[in-house]
């Protein structure tokens, strides 16, 4: 199911869209009662047709209603529209820990990693002490969002939540869907788990944040001058990610609080970190996340296809291209989706470097990712009769499907998103201001 600005679903008012996944898509909406706006997660059809899914899609929204806490993504309701699910969530202005990474691949300072897990367990200490686990915490499940004495971190995602009663008879297909990296051993192993399982978690996400890669699966983590790039993690930070990570349980923290308690201890508390997300670089660089992800991303599921065992669709925090793509190119990434007017009613959707205008310089290659990929893909499939799987990201068959645009077209031949390909390989939708629906034509972009 498509949403499409100005349309009304469930009650709720379609701003637009946030993202999409194996499991559905995200859309920011305006809530139909109070005055805000909601991260509105809907169930594709596909998998709504099945009973497993809708079962596991109402359970997450029952889990995590209970859960009240500033450092966890709220559900506000859920419920169905026909036969589609749909949830309400907290909306977050902000990115998630691992597009921060994008921005800084050897690492985030180690003051502000550890304060980002140390928010994440913060909040995962409210869901334990409701009797429940979170299961897939990883750096993609936590949202970060500027606040007035900095930043604050959020845990999201709780599509694998289980109470504690139900994960000590756990088996492993009831884990198929974690991601390997910061699972611990016995979540491998298909043992019985408790919030330990969280703990470890929580270590092995500080540990890529602290370095800008993802620990080996199930393996014992240490941090020194041999296996970190980043010399500077103080020692006792590096104790606390090895002690956290431990093979056997009853070797780690045993309790998120005082995980929480070595952290604050190992960075200090005589100089606050404060390093602000500020307003203005928000806006320039496109960090507006949907709480999801399950939201934006529903990572949670089998489906998942994203380097880290996710499929996610988050802004990443530079405008600037991958390192091949801006070899190959010269240009901006393309992130945008912009709007273009087509006379007073009608208007196109377009991939941009620029959130504010139309700005057609800039590219997309392979990995690359944004509401430019839906922009493009939406042409795709009703322009050119090439259908995709919906996903935010630049894969191998869009860029297959650019490419033999390329050349029935006469563009240069790369399989590379561009100007030149926007304007002859490319007819564009067009759309009605007054509902968002496709009007049936398609337009050249000029």
């Amino acid at each position: 199911m498509l949403l499409r600005p100005g349309q009304v679903f469930a009650g709720y008012s379609i701003v637009r869209s946030l993202g999409s996944g194996g499991m559905g898509s995200v859309y920011l909406a305006e809530d139909p009662v109070l005055p805000r706006r909601v991260a509105l997660k809907v169930l594709s059809d596909r998998l709504g047709a099945n009973h497993r899914y809708r079962s596991v899609f109402r359970r997450e929204a029952e889990l995590v209603c209970r859960l009240d806490h500033p450092n966890v993504v709220s559900v506000y309701n859920r419920g169905e529209d026909g036969d589609a699910l749909w949830m309400a969530m907290q909306y977050v202005a902000g990115v998630d820990a691992n597009e921060l990474l994008r921005g800084e691949p050897g690492g985030l300072a180690p003051e502000r990693a550890a304060r980002i897990v140390g928010d994440a367990a913060k909040g995962l200490r409210h869901a334990h002490e409701q009797n429940m686990l979170h299961r897939d915490v990883k750096p993609s499940n936590i949202l970060v969002t500027a606040c007035e004495d900095g930043e604050r971190a959020l845990v999201a995602d709780f599509g694998l939540a289980r109470s504690l009663e139900e994960s000590e008879t756990v088996t492993e297909t009831g884990w198929r869907a974690c991601t390997p990296a910061f699972a611990a051993p016995e979540v491998l192993r298909g043992l019985a788990v408790d919030r330990r399982a969280d703990i470890y978690s929580l270590g092995a996400t500080l540990s890529a944040l602290l370095t800008g890669s993802n620990p080996n699966a199930g393996a014992p983590t240490e941090l020194d001058s041999s296996t970190s790039p980043r010399p500077e993690v103080p020692a006792e930070l590096a104790k606390v990610v090895a002690r956290s990570m431990a093979v056997d349980p009853e070797q780690r923290y045993q309790t998120c609080a005082e995980f929480a308690r070595a952290l604050e201890s190992a960075i200090g508390t005589g100089k606050p970190f404060r390093r602000r997300l500020s307003r203005r670089a928000l806006a320039l660089v496109g960090v507006v996340v949907a709480v999801v992800v399950a939201a934006v991303t529903f990572t949670a599921w089998p489906t998942a296809n994203r380097s880290d065992g996710a499929a996610f669709a988050a802004p990443v925090t530079s405008t600037a291209l991958s390192v091949p793509s801006a070899v190959q190119t010269g240009l901006l990434r393309c992130y945008w989706r912009t709007r273009v007017a087509v006379g007073a009613d009608f208007f196109l959707e377009l991939p941009s470097a620029a959130a504010d205008r139309d700005d057609p310089r800039c590219a997309l290659n392979e990995g690359d990712r944004g509401e430019s990929v839906t922009a493009l893909r939406q042409a795709l499939a009703l322009c050119h009769g090439i259908e995709l799987d919906a996903t935010t990201v630049y894969d191998t068959p869009m860029k297959r499907a650019v490419r033999h645009l390329q050349v029935d077209h006469g563009a240069a031949v790369d399989g590379i998103y561009g100007p030149q390909t926007r304007s002859k390989a490319l007819r564009w939708p067009v759309f009605r201001v007054a509902d968002g629906a496709f009007d049936g034509r398609c337009v050249p972009a000029q």
